[in-house]
């Protein structure tokens, strides 16, 4: 996560469309875009939201990607 920092989880979700799977880039659909980006940043301890999110570029562009260390 420490090369995300300061980046958007929109920018994440854009980078899983078109390099993920490795095999097959951008095959997946961006509802499974979604969930795997929802559980990469539960794994990783963000807060959740009060909605699933967004399957839009633009609106995860809202959420910045701040890593602190504690």
């Amino acid at each position: 996560m420490s090369n995300w920092n300061g980046l958007t989880a929109g920018d994440l979700f854009d980078r899983m469309r078109t390099t993920m799977p490795a095999d097959r880039p951008g095959k997946l659909t961006r509802d499974q875009n979604a969930d795997i980006l929802a559980f990469i940043l539960a794994t990783n301890k963000f807060p959740t939201g009060a909605a699933e999110l967004a399957r839009q570029s633009e609106a995860l562009k809202e959420i910045k990607l701040d890593m602190f260390k504690k």
